[in-house]
Order: C-alpha cells, then structure tokens, then sequence
C-alpha cells in the first residue's frame, strides 16, 4: 500500500513539473502571431510533422533545444539544425531540466539517463523502481527509487554519474515528495508528506552532499503538499504548495533563514522559477470559492519576494513555461490564447492559436519559439 500511494503521488508530481500535462485546443495549425510593433508572425526554416502516436516534448535554453521521442533524445541548435542524437531504452520518457543538462527517465523503470550540450553525459541503472528525479545546473542528479519491500532510496549522483550519498527511508508514511541541488553541489534539499497522524504534515529539510548528514528541517505545513523545491541561484531556494509559496537562504556555514512566505487564498495553479530572477507564478481559482483578487493572474516575484511583473489573463491561465528573458502563459476563454511577457512587465507578442498546443517555449530570445502541437513542431519568429 505504501508503494503504490507514493507512486501515485509522485506521479501526478512528475507530470505536472516536467511540463507534459497536455492543453486540448482545436484541430488546425494555423495562427496568428502578433508582436508590439508586429503585425504577424514569421515562420522559421524548422518544423517536423509527425502522425500524433509518437510521443514529442521539448525542453530549451538560450543555446538551443532538446526533443524527446520514443527511444530517442535529439539536439537543435536555435535555428533548428540538428547537432546529435542518441537512443535509449525508455518507450515513455519524462525529462526534468538543470540549466544545460537534462534527466531523462521513466516512471517505474530503472534506468536514468543525462544529457548534455555534447551527448549523452551518463547512464545510471539501478535495482529498484524510479519514482522521481531532479537534476541540477551542474549535472549533478539527485533519483528517488523503491525496493520491492517498500524502502525509498534517496541518491545523489555527480556530473560523471558517480554515487556521492545514499539515504534509506525505512519509515512507514513518509513520503519524500520533491528534491533539489544546489548549483555548488553542496546541498540536497527534500520536502516530505508524513501521514503518521490523523492528517498530512509537510515540511523541508535539508543534507549535506558530502557526508549525507542532515543539518535541518523546517517548514511544517499541515494538510497541503509540498509539491516543489527548487534553487533560484547558489543562495536561494524556493518552495510552493497548492496555497503557500516562499523563499529561503543557504548561507556559506550552511544555515537556513527565511526570506519571506505569502498564504494565499488563491490557488498556486503553476510555479517556475527564472533563474537568478526569482520565481514565476500562475494562480488559478479561489480555495475557499470566494472571489479573490489574485484569481487568474500571473506574478513575477525577486527572491526577497518583490513584485517585478504582474499580467492577468481572462478565463484563466492553463500554462506557462519560461526561458531566456520571458515568460509564455497561456489559457483565455477559450483556451487557446498565449502572452509572452518579459521580467520588466512588458509585453513582449500576443498570440492567437487554432490549433491543440501541447508545448510552447522560448528559445534564445523572447521573439523566437518553439511551438509543439499534435501534428507538428516548428520554430516560430517574430518579424
């Protein structure tokens, strides 16, 4: 019981942070693409139809983008020329992203793999099922697993795939439910769900890499999830549940103190954070089913929790990526309207598709993106 509880968990988890949880438009490709001094949207060299039953994500940086597909992992420069590809075991893989590196695995499998700019860095096989997995900017790798008896297996491993900590969880009910690496490599951080008592308990808590001890635990939250942890530079992580979000500080000797934290009664419908910024928020409807002002909206905030941008789109927002200077939401009445916004809070090109997105990222400048739908992938520029 206590396997399968966390694998649905931790499930619903993965998809929801590798950005795979699919929006359903209508069934044409065209669209009309508007920019702030624009009128339309040029297309660029890069597309590739596909058929629908081939499973494509696309993960990007300011260098260019990784496809993944059934058994196989490709490299594109920003302009869509293909740098490499490689294959691997998984039919269906789900990546997670650090800077220039991605984690690529599969629910209850047991093999993980690293890429880099140049390749595959390396593959780790392992003993027992992969529940989740965080990679960092360094390429260090932090992976989740169960045993068949029921024991959770936390492991860090370096940029060369080499082990640096092991943790056992032989507790009953606890639930390790998302993990982060600090850009110096230092420090693993875990938020964990304890139904030990009547209710759920959240909280955080913090290891040293190196010796694998832990030097803290904080923030207790009963009754939500803490569903994200992530590092927004070497001295800041962030956290989030469905109405809590906040920031704290990793200082030199390994202390922890705490930046700010907001409760709301909105909730925290999406979460990112922009590197070295500070974190990107889309909020969905009113927890308590009262009409809230935060309802709908988007909100860049700094890491010592400052407002830097603030949009709000009509009939909700239903997605939202980030990447080299902007951020994408998407959502409107009908589903099918997209916003680019840069950390200034200007508006950077307005969207308009007919057609099923199911992936819409920045590429190395907010006026090119790549646009995934069920029939075609395709780079897109702003004229």
């Amino acid at each position: 019981m206590r396997k399968q509880t966390l694998a649905i968990i931790t499930t619903i988890l993965l998809l929801a942070t590798a950005g795979i949880l699919h929006i359903n438009w209508s069934d044409d490709f065209n669209s009309n693409f508007g920019a702030i001094g624009a009128p339309r949207f040029g297309v660029g060299n890069f597309y590739i139809n596909f058929d629908g039953n081939i499973i494509y994500q696309s993960v990007s940086d300011e260098l260019g983008f990784y496809i993944l597909e059934r058994r196989s992992v490709r490299r594109y420069d920003v302009y869509g020329q293909r740098l490499w590809e490689r294959t691997m075991s998984h039919a269906n893989p789900v990546f997670v992203q650090g800077g220039y590196y991605i984690g690529v695995g599969s629910h209850l499998a047991r093999a993980f793999y690293v890429f880099g700019l140049d390749g595959l860095v390396y593959t780790i096989d392992f003993d027992n099922d992969i529940l989740s997995y965080h990679i960092s900017c360094n390429g260090y790798a932090a992976v989740l697993s169960v045993s068949e008896y029921g024991s959770y297996y936390i492991e860090v491993f370096n940029a060369n795939g080499v082990r640096v900590m092991r943790r056992v969880l032989e507790e009953r009910n606890l639930f390790p439910i998302s993990m982060a690496i600090s850009p110096n490599a230092s420090t693993l951080i875990v938020s964990y769900l304890d139904m030990s008592g009547h209710g759920m308990l959240s909280y955080i808590c913090a290891y040293d890499i190196y010796d694998g001890g832990l030097f803290a635990s904080f923030r207790q939250i009963e009754d939500e999830v803490i569903s994200r942890v992530l590092f927004i530079d070497a001295d800041y992580f962030m956290f989030s549940s469905v109405g809590q979000l906040g920031v704290y500080r990793l200082n030199a000797e390994s202390r922890i103190s705490h930046v700010w934290s907001k409760e709301f009664d909105t909730q925290v419908a999406f979460v990112e954070v922009i590197s070295g910024i500070g974190i990107a928020v889309a909020y969905g409807q009113s927890i308590l089913g009262t009409e809230s002002a935060l309802e709908d909206s988007f909100v860049i905030y700094s890491r010592g929790g400052d407002k830097l941008a603030e949009y709000f789109m009509s009939g909700g927002i239903r997605y939202l990526s980030t990447g080299s200077g902007a951020a994408i939401i998407g959502g409107g009445a009908l589903r099918r309207d997209f916003v680019a916004l840069n950390y200034n809070n200007e508006v950077v090109w307005r969207y308009t598709a007919t057609s099923d997105v199911l992936d819409f990222v920045i590429l190395d400048t907010p006026k090119r993106a790549l646009i995934t739908t069920p029939t075609r992938m395709q780079i897109m520029e702003v004229n």
